[in-house]
Order: structure tokens, then sequence, then C-alpha cells
């Protein structure tokens, strides 16, 4: 019976340490894939990496626009698709004519958040930081900064990430 035990035992540690194994393998194939991307973009775009998530510049805001920094309260309009070598498949926005064109339903009130907050994905904690008020920008990131090994809502595990956002406010 003991004997059992350690193999039944010994096996779900090989099981486990394998899967493990399997993610760090499909992040870093991500972070590759995303990194490819960005590379490719024009170079009209400023480009910002901070840990696990890239923010790509598609408009700058004003150069006296104010900076987001920890403890401020951010709006900000988003569009949150899963990325496939660029946009893929929109699977939640709170833009009205994004949300119109795709069939979703939307109030179209930027989504409010005090940055620093555990409420938010770690990749958008991370693109977000510095981001200027009026600014339009992509935050993209792996799976490893977004929901990981997580089924969420309509996204399937182990899925990357790209949110393309408009800051409204920062105050």
């Amino acid at each position: 019976m003991v004997r059992k035990v350690l193999i039944l035992s010994l096996a779900v540690f090989l099981a486990l340490s394998c899967d493990k194994e399997d993610r760090k393998n499909t992040y870093a194939d991500q972070e590759s894939r995303i990194d490819s991307y960005v590379s490719g973009l024009s170079s009209d775009y400023q480009v910002i990496y901070n840990g696990g998530a890239v923010r790509v510049i598609i408009e700058p805001a004003a150069s006296t626009a104010r900076v987001l920094q920890k403890g401020d309260s951010v709006y900000f309009h988003y569009s949150g698709y899963i990325f496939s070598g660029g946009k893929g498949s929109l699977f939640a926005t709170n833009d009205s004519e994004v949300a119109e064109a795709a069939g979703f339903i939307t109030d179209g009130n930027p989504f409010k958040i005090k940055y620093g907050s555990s409420a938010l994905l770690e990749g958008l904690r991370l693109g977000l930081e510095g981001v200027q008020e009026g600014e339009h920008c992509y935050i993209i990131f792996s799976a490893r900064y977004g929901y990981g090994n997580q089924i969420m809502a309509n996204l399937p595990k182990l899925t990357p990430l790209l949110f393309e956002i408009t800051v409204d406010k920062i105050f």
C-alpha cells in the first residue's frame, strides 16, 4: 500500500513538473512572438519595455500631459484582444465604436482604477506605468502577466493579450 502511494505521488509530481515546464516554454514562445511583432512595427512608434509588458505608443500625449504615478486614479478606454502576432479576437471593450462594430454591448464609460491596485492584471500594471493623459497605446504581454493557466470568461488558458488603450484622465 505504501509503495502504491509513493508511486502515485511520484507520478503526480512528474506530471506537475512537466506541466510547469510546458507553461514556461509557452510563455517564452509568446514573449518571443511579441518581440517579433514589436520589432516589425514602424520606427515612428515609441516602444517601452517594462518587466514583462511592452507599451507601444501609437499617439503620444502632449509634452505637458500628466504622467501616471502610483496612487493616481486613471480613466481609460480599452479594447482587449487575444494577441496573435497583432490584434487577434476582441474579447472585451468599453469603447463604444469598437463595441458597436463587434456587436458587443457597452455603456461607453471609461474604466476607472487607482494605479497600483491589485485589481489590475500584472501586464496592465506594468504597461500603464509612466503612461500620460491623452496617450493612445498598445500594451502587450504574455499569459505569464495575464491570466496564466486559468480560463477566464471567454479566454482560453495561457492566452497572450494586447490591450489598445486611450488614457482619458489622470488625477
